[in-house]
């Protein structure tokens, strides 16, 4: 799935321009014409950076910035600040509300694209981790619950986990259905390679097959599983799988639908985990790595 831009910019010519540059790069464009605007759009598409003017009608990019770094939700999405105010008390200003980068109009194609790809390529290497609240060498080795709300997009953060683990030189691997949310969002995405889930998924094979490498496998999703089987055919082939991947050179995580289970189901699907993470409407809402 390519990358998400949000252009906010209440200068149509300035954000058309922009947003054309970007589609023909291949890049997804979510287009706002004020802040305010942007700040009720984001929390749904959950761009992967935001390209935000600093001067505009309907509330200013200095204020929406500060909005978005403040929003558990959000806090993690790098902002550029797209403006004409080029001096070091302009950039001061805009580093001083949580604004990753300062990026000068007018401009060319080429200064543009060199931006984005800096800034996202910039922020693979942590973007799971920074929504968690902590450090990346924190997650390597754990095996992690990762409840989720559907109605959310969760798969834009499992996502991040993913190419945050290639970008720090895992080999990733994804067992999913075809067609899944996950598996969309995934496409196209060289680094990741996908394994059709299914009860007869051989965790250990796929262990032997990269051996003395560092692992990132995701498991989409222990609800799935449930729902083809039954709870405690799931139940029993999560616990084998824990043990297959009891190893430090594996990182893990494993999503679970809480919306679709009992709470009694939920509990004993915690209790064979660690680690947690719960994924909801205002994000990451509750963290438990050990």
């Amino acid at each position: 799935m390519a990358d998400t831009i949000m252009v906010v910019d209440d200068e149509a010519d300035i954000r058309d321009l922009a947003e054309m540059i970007l589609r023909d790069a291949g890049f997804n464009v979510a287009a706002a014409s004020s802040g305010e605007q942007a700040l009720q759009m984001i929390g749904s598409v959950m761009p992967d950076l935001v390209l935000l003017d600093v001067v505009m009608l309907g509330g200013g990019g200095l204020e929406t910035c500060k909005m978005i770094k403040s929003q558990p939700v959000t806090r993690h999405i790098p902002v550029v600040m797209f403006t004409a105010l080029g001096r070091d008390v302009d950039k001061k200003m805009t580093a001083d509300v949580g604004a990753d980068g300062h990026f000068t109009k007018p401009f060319s194609q080429e200064d543009l694209l060199g931006e984005v790809r800096r800034r996202l390529e910039a922020s693979r290497p942590r973007k799971f981790s920074r929504q968690l609240g902590v450090e990346r060498d924190i997650l390597k080795g754990r095996k992690i619950l990762f409840e989720f709300d559907p109605s959310v997009p969760y798969q834009r953060a499992v996502r991040d986990f993913i190419m945050e683990s290639a970008s720090n030189g895992e080999t990733t691997i994804v067992l999913t259905q075809s067609g899944s949310r996950l598996s969309q969002a995934l496409q196209g995405d060289s680094a990741v390679k996908l394994i059709e889930m299914s009860p007869n998924v051989m965790l250990s094979s796929i262990v032997e097959r990269h051996p003395n490498v560092p692992l990132s496998i995701t498991y989409d999703s222990l609800t799935d599983l449930a729902l083809s089987t039954d709870f405690q055919a799931a139940y029993g082939l999560a616990r084998n799988a824990l043990r297959i991947l009891d190893s430090p050179r594996v990182t893990s995580l494993f999503l679970l639908n809480t919306s679709a289970h009992e709470q009694r189901e939920v509990s004993v699907f915690r209790g064979l985990f660690s680690s947690h993470v719960v994924y909801g409407r205002e994000g990451v809402s509750s963290v438990k790595i050990s």
